[in-house]
């Protein structure tokens, strides 16, 4: 009994040891990435201020809120080459008190308060394609533990719209419920028009997500660019499509703020345009 009693001490002591050492704090130093140029925003065919939004990348692990970019110089030049300097309306934060036209192409080009140069590449913007019709109805399915649903929420939204001929169209699907913007990766709906062109899409759920009864539901349709649709297809490929042992392995996401000194320093993010088509539906109503 003694000797079984002193080598469970003997275990125990080690057991102590071993958790003792994993509660040890280890301070990583991690060499410091280098800071660029953040630069995001899209301009629509909607008739209100546009913002586009500059700021600083951070390093991995610092939460904090991003350094925004004051007293830069930004300019809003069309494919006419008529040219708006935009004003700082908060800080980061460079508006445009109007909307585009559809057929004309947009860059931003900024300047910097220590001289770094950026432009973005001109895009297009797209006529919109309306959205016909939106409506609710009740779902089949059971709420999705994944996207935290609750068993009272049982309606679905789908759309009617209309595909133009012609193939090349790309698409985006924005959620807007109860005033909020759904913007997590899983929210991301994109596609293009390869298997529907020209035809007309009925019945089509954006988002496989359900609502409450009373929930005002606002699906945004959007037009975009070819190259807008590539940048967000890698963006939910590493974002949204993760956690397998086949995802791609996470790299740099190219966008289309080009540093004109110096490509290899160019900015994060992406600056677009789109044609907007907006419809909204109270679930149960």
């Amino acid at each position: 009994m003694k000797n079984t009693t002193y080598k469970f001490l003997i275990l125990l002591a080690i057991a102590s040891t071993f958790t003792t050492a994993c509660e040890d704090r280890i301070e990583l130093d991690l060499p410091k990435g280098e800071t660029l140029l953040v630069a995001q925003g899209w301009l629509t065919n909607e008739d209100r201020p546009h913002q586009f939004r500059l700021n600083y990348s951070q390093q991995y692990f610092d939460a904090s809120i991003p350094p925004a970019v004051n007293d830069a110089t930004v300019i809003l030049r069309d494919s006419d080459g008529i040219e708006s300097v935009l004003d700082e309306t908060s800080p980061g934060i460079y508006t445009y008190p109007q909307g585009g036209e559809a057929g004309t192409a947009y860059q931003v080009e900024i300047t910097l308060p220590d001289g770094k140069h950026y432009m973005s590449d001109f895009e297009e913007l797209a006529e919109q394609v309306e959205i016909v019709d939106i409506r609710w109805r009740i779902s089949s399915r059971g709420p999705s533990t994944l996207l935290d649903e609750d068993p009272d929420q049982i309606y679905e939204v789908v759309i009617d719209a209309f595909e133009p001929p012609g193939v090349g169209d790309f698409y985006r699907w924005r959620l807007i419920v109860n005033g909020v913007e759904k913007d997590l990766p899983q929210n991301l709906t994109i596609s293009s028009d390869e298997f529907v062109d020209g035809n007309p899409i009925v019945n089509f759920e954006p988002f496989f997500e359900l609502f409450f009864l009373g929930d005002t539901v606002t699906v945004i349709q959007e037009r975009i660019t070819s190259e807008a649709y590539n940048f967000l297809l890698l963006i939910q490929s590493q974002t949204a499509f993760v956690g397998g042992p086949f995802d791609t392995p996470p790299a740099p996401i190219s966008g289309n703020v080009r540093n004109l000194a110096d490509e290899k320093r160019n900015a994060l993010g992406f600056i677009g345009t789109s044609g907007r088509s907006t419809a909204t539906v109270i679930a149960g109503q």
